[in-house]
């Protein structure tokens, strides 16, 4: 491991970054329109899209923990992450086109269609993501630079975020000539070729420096229950169900609010940019405070600032105060800082596990902490759509002030309350106060077995 012990290229550091860059670009579409997508284009009730998000969501965790096993059972002369994203980024595009391209069929087949789609979008989502978590800890064991490329997988993934969400709905209303359905469809096929470019990106100038040898790997049963073990990642896995409520029920708002609460849709474009460069700024700062203090502090910090940011949203919306609320969805955005600091100290939690148990199997942990955010976004998808749907909101007419009241819970109040409890929760992780001796066994403990 100690040969593991790297500094970080910027050429791998930035391709590292392309693989959240590409998953953001198809998936946050997916995040922040979907909904809209169902009920203001599709023509699909309220009703059904919240039981297909819940239903579908739940149904998704069980493909997490498939899928790091399955990594953690990957030998190829490539490494065992890196393929992953050779494998399946084209599939990832294909599904998501697929996804926004639902025919006019009536009542039964719609659904079906729609069912269909959406349960594949959502587990090859995971089939992209899970390697982007995984290969973190497998790039280097320097605690700064797993901090550093972290920084440039998220500031990554919000390019790929400002890109979709700044440009979807100009482009779809550029492409579509008001036909918003065949715009949506050409939309998801531009940026899914450039998902499948950037993958590639990454498969080929990142490498793998921290792996079980083969003979060495033990049986899944006795990972799961080390696994099971780790008190650390059950806290992470409740950090990722929390905060994921709180970014998806407010992503997907963002549409909603400028549509309905502000009478400029278009306005959700601009938001959505400024929203994920609030959070690129976060993301640049993070490593400078990765020097000072120690994560989960910095995660506290970021959540604090959300909290602020939110209220601001609240004051703004209440005075209808567009720069208020632009300066506000900035400072807001922070909070996405603070919770993304939560894959660096899963990476810290791979090794917290082996140091504690023996077992070594970072496919598994970082997989199955992603049922956090699986069932986070299901159960988001399903809560802001009820919050509309027992407030009489109705899609395409003027709001009524309960179901206006509505949107603004879902957009400020409920992510409020995730912040306050990631908080909590990050009081109880003292993973932190370890990792430093932790690693230094574990050197020892590889060398020992090297001799």
């Amino acid at each position: 491991m100690d040969n593991a012990n790297v500094k970080l290229s910027l050429k791998e550091k930035l391709s590292y970054g392309a693989s959240d860059c590409a998953y953001n670009l198809v998936f946050n579409v997916v995040t922040t329109y979907m909904m809209f997508y169902y009920t203001d284009v599709a023509g699909i009730s309220l009703l059904s899209v919240g039981t297909l998000f819940l239903v579908v969501r739940v149904l998704d965790a069980v493909a997490g923990p498939v899928v790091g096993a399955l990594i953690d059972k990957t030998h190829t002369k490539w490494g065992k992450v890196r393929p992953w994203f050779l494998w399946f980024g084209a599939p990832f595009a294909i599904i998501g086109v697929m996804a926004f391209s639902v025919p006019n069929f009536g009542g039964v087949i719609k659904m079906i269609y729609v069912y269909v789609t959406y349960i594949m979008m959502n587990f090859l989502a995971v089939t992209v993501t899970t390697p982007c978590t995984a290969l973190l800890p497998n790039l280097t064991t320097n605690a700064q630079e797993r901090v550093n490329a972290n920084a440039f997988r998220n500031v990554g993934g919000q390019i790929g975020v400002i890109a979709s969400g700044m440009l979807t709905l100009p482009l779809v209303n550029l492409i579509g000539g008001g036909n918003q359905q065949l715009g949506f469809t050409v939309t998801m096929i531009i940026y899914g070729v450039i998902c499948v470019g950037l993958l590639l990106l990454t498969f080929a100038n990142t490498r793998e420096r921290v792996f079980t040898p083969k003979e060495k790997e033990p049986p899944f049963i006795k990972s799961f229950v080390a696994m099971l073990h780790n008190g650390p990642w059950w806290i992470l896995v409740t950090l990722n169900l929390v905060m994921f409520i709180g970014v998806v029920t407010k992503a997907s708002s963002i549409v909603y609010f400028f549509k309905y609460n502000v009478g400029n849709e278009t306005l959700s474009s601009l938001a959505n940019g400024i929203n994920s460069a609030g959070m690129i700024a976060g993301m640049i700062l993070a490593p400078f405070f990765a020097k000072k203090m120690k994560n989960r502090n910095i995660a506290i910090m970021f959540f604090g600032f959300g909290i602020i940011g939110l209220l601001g949203l609240y004051v703004g919306a209440k005075i209808m105060s567009i720069p208020l609320i632009f300066v506000s969805m900035t400072v807001s955005a922070l909070f996405q800082t603070g919770q993304s600091m939560g894959f660096v100290m899963l990476a810290d939690v791979v090794d917290y596990g082996e140091w504690k148990t023996g077992v070594r199997s970072q496919g598994l942990i970082t997989s199955c902490a992603a049922i956090g955010v699986t069932c986070g976004a299901g159960i988001a998808g399903w809560l802001s759509s009820f919050v509309l749907e027992i407030n009489g909101f109705v899609p395409n007419q003027e709001q009524t002030a309960q179901a206006l009241n509505a949107i603004n819970i879902n957009f400020v109040w409920i992510p409020i309350a995730c912040c306050a409890i990631g908080t909590v929760l990050m009081l109880l992780y003292k993973v932190d106060d370890q990792i430093g001796t932790i690693r230094e066994e574990l050197a020892a403990r590889n060398q020992v077995v090297a001799e």
